[in-house]
């Protein structure tokens, strides 16, 4: 597959790299493709400004490692129960 990007995506995707967030253009688009799937499977219901937003967050933030990756999830997973059970018990 072929993609072809204007000079302002390039241009961004350039300062991605220069700035060492990733060390490739295929980590870039891994990460615009993640940031997308995440939403799509969420069924986000915002707009396109909010997931222009939203991607360009996801482009600008680093790649974790895997050991915080699943620190993430665990915090996440434990944040999610605790809220589960507090409305449990109302």
């Amino acid at each position: 597959m072929t993609v072809d990007l204007t000079p302002d995506q390039e241009h961004r995707i350039q300062a991605l790299l220069e700035r060492g967030v990733y060390g490739s253009v295929e980590e870039v688009v891994d990460a615009c493709l993640r940031a997308v799937e995440q939403h799509v499977e969420s069924n986000f219901k915002g707009n396109s400004e909010q997931l222009e937003k939203l991607l360009l967050e996801g482009l600008n933030s680093p790649e974790l490692s895997e050991q915080e990756f699943w620190s993430s999830v665990d915090g996440a997973t434990e944040a999610l129960l605790a809220g589960n059970k507090a409305h449990q018990n109302q």
